[in-house]
């Protein structure tokens, strides 16, 4: 299948990391399928790329929350006869809340998105991916894939599951022609909330923060290479590190004390 065109397949991907990470790909020449909400963004993401770097962008807006979303997704691209060679799972939701008092729908949307579309869209993609001569997934986890974060109990739980799916599925599918990764970024401005919410970190957000852009480039080059675990900036290794050789009991209690910092700004509590 070496002569067929391809296309990388990327959710969530009208803004912040999605659309950065769609840049690179295509400064890399790779025909695109965006998977995002149906709003403005997603078409003026789509005109932008294929205008800048002149590659092929087909787009489908759909909320991925929707209980066949994925499905619609994969029919799509069946129906229209794109093959997916890169699936990139970036598509997920944030956020901070104190648990018990966390709304259903804060709950669902954050379990929904990050996990079950996530494996659903996976599982689909996978049969004919493997039939190409070589393929790629990448699923966005976090730096709170490794960590458990109080006041963000639910997001860091679904990041750690990422984690772990993407590792296991990297062995299921070691003798096929699908490389898996996991990348795992720590915060970076995307909107005006996630923006306020770094800020309550003082200069220890500082110190993580890097720019979508770069964490979409560290991604993707590190994708290519089969790396297995992805984790953006030399300080984010370093936090890593030190998260290993800091006593659990010490590590939750510095986690609550800097998370719980969140909650000042309000914003999307799920209350």
């Amino acid at each position: 299948m070496k002569d067929k065109e391809t296309y990388t397949l990327i959710t969530g991907g009208s803004g912040g990391l999605g659309k950065a990470l769609a840049e690179e790909c295509a400064g890399r020449g790779m025909n695109l399928i965006l998977a995002a909400l149906p709003d403005e963004d997603l078409i003026i993401t789509s005109e932008y790329i294929k205008k800048k770097y002149r590659v092929k962008v087909w787009t489908y807006g759909i909320d991925l929350v929707q209980k066949e979303a994925p499905e619609k997704i994969h029919a799509f691209c069946e129906q229209n006869g794109l093959t997916v060679d890169m699936l990139i799972n970036n598509a997920g939701a944030s956020g901070h809340a104190v648990f018990e008092k966390s709304s259903i729908a804060y709950n669902e949307l954050r379990i929904g998105l990050n996990v079950r579309a996530l494996v659903l869209i996976t599982r689909l993609f996978i049969p004919s991916m493997k039939e190409l001569d070589s393929a790629y997934i990448l699923n966005v986890g976090s730096i709170a894939s490794f960590f458990s974060i109080p006041f963000k109990s639910v997001y860091s739980a679904s990041k750690a599951f990422v984690l772990s799916f993407s590792k296991a599925l990297r062995e299921e599918l070691r003798d096929t022609s699908i490389k898996v990764s996991v990348l795992c970024p720590n915060a970076f401005k995307s909107n005006t909330q996630a923006d306020l919410s770094i800020k309550t970190h003082g200069t220890k957000g500082k110190i993580i923060l890097l720019t979508p852009e770069k964490i979409a480039q560290t991604g993707i080059k590190n994708l290519l290479k089969g790396k297995k675990i992805i984790v953006p900036g030399s300080a984010n290794k370093v936090l890593l590190w030190g998260g290993k050789i800091i006593p659990e009991t010490i590590k939750q209690r510095i986690l609550y004390r800097e998370f719980k910092k969140e909650l000042a700004v309000g914003g999307d509590t799920g209350e």
